[in-house]
């Protein structure tokens, strides 16, 4: 499989995962998170959506936010509109944070064991800058005040920890450069 195909897969499951988010919380409203208090439940698909975003590197930045785009736009039709809106703008500045924390790092590294380092410092960094950004912009668009955004934050943090080695995995496996083939 290409790096292409695995950006293109990733960008599918990343575009259906903004909808989906707004939709859950929608229909279950906040989860009382043992030793967190109350945080809306689809945090744990926004947490793998951060490390679902970094896999579609290989198609460029554009695709990233035309699926960030769409997703929204689709959001308004399952989810209420203050949510879809805190989604976008929370969704579109995370974006940008992860540009630059990720998209600084992923092919850096000469050697394997360089390039693993980076690839895990970028979705490392981003997850959790975006983790906190986007937390804070939600709940304050959403629900119009900070209550809980720490909250957010620390289990978003979980989850992009939970989601980082199936990323590395998928790298190492999947975009591993290929050996070459002898012809006879």
């Amino acid at each position: 499989m290409t790096p292409r195909a695995v950006g293109a897969g990733a960008l599918v499951l990343f575009l259906c995962s903004i909808p989906f988010a707004n939709w859950w919380l929608t229909q279950h409203g906040l989860y009382d998170a043992p030793w967190l208090g109350p945080i809306p439940s689809a945090v744990w698909i926004v947490g793998a959506a951060f490390v679902i975003r970094d896999l579609t590197f290989p198609l460029g930045r554009v695709w990233t936010w035309a699926a960030i785009a769409i997703g929204c736009a689709l959001s308004y039709i399952v989810a209420s509109a203050a949510v879809a809106t805190a989604s976008a703008v929370a969704f579109a500045w995370s974006e940008s944070t992860d540009a630059l924390g990720f998209g600084l790092t992923v092919n850096r590294g000469s050697t394997r064991a360089e390039q693993r380092r980076w690839f895990l410092a970028g979705v490392v960094v981003a997850g959790y800058a975006a983790s906190v950004v986007d937390s804070a912009l939600f709940v304050r668009i959403a629900f119009h005040s900070f209550d809980g955004w720490w909250q957010l934050t620390v289990a978003k943090v979980v989850f992009v920890m939970l989601a980082t080695p199936a990323a590395l995995w998928i790298r190492q496996r999947l975009f591993a450069p290929q050996p070459a083939r002898a012809t006879v």
